[in-house]
């Protein structure tokens, strides 16, 4: 019974002395100052027009579907997607992931459009 309270004290007090403690508060600002913005654009072909159609999604509050609004009026009619990126990026986005969309009718399809997720840091530098 003598040597378990040496030994237990000889075990704990090493790892006390090289552990670390993380604040709380340093993770509560990481996450308050790491905010970003996500953006879903779907962009179409017009029928009978080389000119694109697009419709950009920010978010649901009116702060957001009015900048949405806007984006899709600004990038609705041009004629390429790099375009449409170039325009995005010069907003500071940044491209996270493209994808097609498919529509199949009597066991015909091909992609009918494409997404652009697209993510904007808006932390305060």
């Amino acid at each position: 019974m003598r040597l378990i309270l040496p030994i237990l004290f000889l075990t704990i007090l090493p790892i006390k002395a090289f552990s670390q403690e993380v604040r709380s508060d340093s993770l509560a600002n990481i996450a308050r100052n790491a905010m970003f913005t996500d953006a879903y654009i779907q962009i179409e072909g017009k029928l009978h027009s080389k000119k694109l159609k697009v419709e950009v999604n920010l978010g649901d509050t009116p702060e957001q579907m009015k900048a949405g609004k806007e984006y899709s009026e600004k990038l609705t009619g041009k004629k390429s997607y790099a375009a449409i990126l170039n325009f995005m990026v010069q907003n500071e986005f940044e491209l996270v992931q493209t994808l097609g969309y498919t529509e199949a009718y009597s066991g015909t399809g091909g992609t009918t459009g494409i997404f652009f997720i697209m993510k904007k840091n808006t932390a305060p530098r």
